[in-house]
């Protein structure tokens, strides 16, 4: 998976592109971005800085993971709402 397969992913969820950042650092959203030395880094753009840093090897794996942790939000937000998961 690469960050625009991620942006369609989302999409089909149904959960709204704002709340990622596929193309640098972006403030209140989940940003997906090439670091130094090739090492890819997910994180919670927040007043400059980068919350919750995840790094990992590959684009694959950093897209893998923001999309498993914004789907599992949205499981768990709405069960707390009372929805039914299907």
């Amino acid at each position: 998976m690469d960050r625009e397969e991620l942006k369609s992913a989302i999409a089909e969820i149904g959960i709204s592109d704002r709340l990622i950042a596929v193309e640098g650092y972006a403030e209140h959203a989940w940003c997906v971005v090439e670091g130094e030395g090739g090492a890819w880094e997910v994180f919670w753009g927040a007043c400059g800085s980068k919350e919750d840093l995840e790094t990992f090897s590959s684009e694959h794996q950093a897209c893998s993971y923001l999309l498993s942790r914004l789907t599992s939000s949205e499981i768990l937000a709405g069960l707390s709402r009372g929805g039914v998961v299907r």
